[in-house]
């Protein structure tokens, strides 16, 4: 009796519940794909660099999971909640027929079990073919080939599934052992037969309590604009306390400030059903404004890592082609106050055994010398916006470095471009973060004149050289003067770079290179330089940064985005149950079915949209801080990845919004004879 009551309670539940059991299924598909992806190497033809980046990759994932599979954890129960408020008149009638709670614990510890087994099975299924669609943007995103085709089926994900979802399907069963046992008989037949209490009975606390939302939302938006998110300080904390504060206190303060409001507009309320709809939103409100709360900044917290998680990404892959000029660069520095080794590079390199003229076609070497001036001498901290003026403050009171123009030219020539004329009593400038070149164009454009060590030079033009004069990651050079070649003579050189093309544009001296130099030297101290730069090396950190930057921001978004919609339309679902005799009831009045239908979607939408309406808020202060630290990385095509994160909040939470109305609608109709 116990299996067929469950069973059949469980079936009843997938018809009436379909969102709730799609929810966890999908969520289980998630886990096991991104937790598979290290298994998918086999069918890529990366290298013993990616390899690792693939390796990192694997273990960022399976933390964040842990993080994950909590607040999966959190919504499996937060729903089940839901599930038994919805049955609290069944099982109020299987106690007044004499079953004891004990047997009621069990039935609803059996249907648990059949609902884990159903969604783990279905969900690794899904997930263990999606994963083989994963594999071919695995390798999209790293820029490589699939090497062969082949059934991949990751044993370790498999087993990390069943765990951590074995671990939650057995809280849930506690949860709801515990929830049955404080349930009385009359709390459970009379469920439904009473409104909640309004929390803020008096207008004016909620009037105030709605300013204080916004004074606090305002404070956080400044402190975290002001931070820039450059440093991780006092004021960094205090805009996301204050956010969380300013967000609780808005959904706390309209259940007793929305329908109060509205009351006001005497034809807005008794308009058609609004009375109706309103109090019902008063109601709901009134008792889930802590969840809203979350899932309101769980909704931001997707919107920004969608939006700019993927653009920082995409303007780095962007930027590869400009930022490695050359084959390699090897870069040594000054050590602190003891004077830099002048010696050539390429002639240590040489001399110590490398086969240097056999792997470099050409090479240039170059220095940098150490100046009389400062950036803030140059560069005006009010001229910055907010943030960059947060990092100036660490190098403004830094010399700018120099470079001949002889040097400059060589580096240019290397690069096939045109050589540059200056006179001797002429200097330019170089840079290459995008936010800093209007603030050196407006001091070209003003008072153009430096002394440098006691030589008046005056500017070549009033635009700023943006080149690479080496191979970097990502752009970070914020300023260089180039200079005639007299102005530094006897002057401190602080770097000494070697920039080479290779003879061979196949990888094979690549290869060479980087097996000599660990067969010779063993350890980078013992290097006659402090750091190798090459093409092959940046492109594929970079295309593995870009990896790890789009699949964290995919995985934690799909996550967040899934369990801010499920928890809404588990909500509305449940209201919906909770009020079938009131839509019966406007029916009997004569109500249009027509008109019912309208408020019952009128309602579904506006709760939906009440999260999503303050989290774009919040987002579009945080895509405007991440557009900042973007900027400075290069090009940036954030509005792209906006379309984007818009089109899957279509698609996930408008299709959330459709299965609830569609859902909420079947079980207001009313049933034929």
């Amino acid at each position: 009796m116990f299996y067929k009551l469950a069973f059949n309670n469980v079936k009843k539940s997938i018809r009436d519940y379909a969102v709730y059991f799609l929810t966890l299924t999908f969520g289980i598909c998630i886990f096991y794909v991104f937790n598979s992806i290290e298994s998918q190497q086999v069918m890529l033809d990366i290298s013993k660099s990616q390899r690792q980046i693939l390796k990192s990759l694997t273990e960022l994932i399976a933390f964040v999971s842990v993080f994950i599979s909590i607040i999966l954890g959190f919504l499996i129960i937060y729903a089940n909640k839901f599930l038994i408020k919805r049955r609290k008149k069944e099982l109020g009638l299987y106690m007044t027929l004499g079953m004891e709670k004990g047997k009621i614990s069990k039935i609803l510890i059996l249907e648990t079990l059949i609902i884990g087994i159903v969604s783990l099975a279905v969900g690794l299924i899904v997930g263990i073919f999606l994963s083989h669609g994963f594999s071919v943007i695995t390798a999209k995103l790293f820029a490589v080939n699939l090497s062969e085709f082949a059934f991949i089926f990751s044993k370790q994900a498999f087993f990390k599934s069943l765990i951590y979802f074995g671990v939650i399907y057995l809280v849930v069963m506690v949860f709801n052992t515990v929830m049955i046992s404080k349930y009385k008989l009359i709390d459970l037949i009379y469920a439904g037969k009473h409104n909640e209490s309004i929390k803020i009975k008096k207008l004016w606390v909620s009037v105030l309590l709605f300013i204080v939302s916004v004074i606090c939302l305002a404070v956080s938006y400044w402190a975290i604009i002001d931070n820039g998110l450059m440093s991780v300080d006092a004021q960094f904390y205090s805009a996301f306390i204050f956010c969380f504060i300013g967000t609780f206190l808005f959904f706390f303060s309209l259940s007793g400030f929305l329908l109060r409001v509205v009351q006001t507009n005497k034809n807005l309320y008794f308009k058609n059903l609004n009375m109706f709809v309103l109090r019902q939103l008063n109601s709901k409100i009134n008792t889930t404004f802590i969840s809203m709360t979350f899932i309101c900044l769980m909704l931001a917290v997707t919107i920004v890592a969608l939006c700019s998680g993927m653009a920082i990404s995409d303007s780095v892959t962007k930027q590869l082609e400009e930022n490695t000029p050359f084959d390699v660069t090897m870069v040594r520095y000054a050590g602190g106050d003891e004077p830099i080794d002048t010696v050539s590079i390429a002639k240590r390199l040489k001399e110590d055994g490398i086969s240097f003229d056999q792997i470099m076609k050409e090479y240039i070497e170059t220095k940098c010398y150490k100046s009389d001036i400062q950036y803030g001498e140059i560069i005006k901290k009010e001229d910055l916006d907010q943030t960059i003026s947060k990092y100036f403050a660490f190098i403004k009171d830094q010399t700018i470095p120099l470079m001949t123009l002889s040097d400059f030219n060589t580096t240019l020539k290397l690069q096939g471009l045109e050589p540059i004329s200056m006179e001797d009593k002429q200097y330019a400038i170089l840079s290459n973060v995008s936010n800093v070149l209007p603030v050196y164009k407006k001091f070209l454009e003003g008072s153009d004149h430096i002394n440098i060590y006691g030589n008046q030079l005056t500017a070549l033009s009033n635009d700023v050289m943006n080149v690479n004069t080496q191979n970097v990651p990502m752009r970070y050079d914020y300023g260089t003067l180039i200079v005639p070649d007299y102005v530094v003579q006897n002057q401190i050189i602080n770097i000494m770079m070697l920039n080479a093309i290779y003879n061979n544009a196949d990888g094979s001296d690549e290869e060479l290179l980087t097996h000599e130099l660990e067969q010779i030297y063993g350890t980078q101290e013992e290097q006659p330089f402090h750091m190798l730069m090459t093409k092959q090396l940046i492109y594929e950190s970079s295309k593995g940064l870009s990896t790890m930057m789009t699949y964290l921001t995919i995985y934690i978004g799909i996550v967040f985005l899934i369990t801010s919609a499920a928890v809404i339309a588990l909500q509305q679902l449940s209201e919906t149950s909770d009020n079938m005799e009131r839509y019966a009831l406007l029916s009997k009045l004569g109500t249009e079915e027509k008109m019912i239908n309208s408020t019952l979607f009128t309602q579904i939408f506006i709760y939906f949209m009440l999260p999503l309406s303050l989290a774009i808020v919040h987002s579009i202060i945080g895509i405007l801080v991440a557009a900042g630290i973007i900027k400075q990385l290069g090009q940036m095509d954030i509005l792209t990845n906006i379309v984007m994160t818009a089109v899957m909040f279509i698609l996930v939470y408008g299709g959330y919004f459709a299965a609830t109305y569609l859902s909420s609608r079947n079980m207001i109709r009313p049933k034929k004879s």
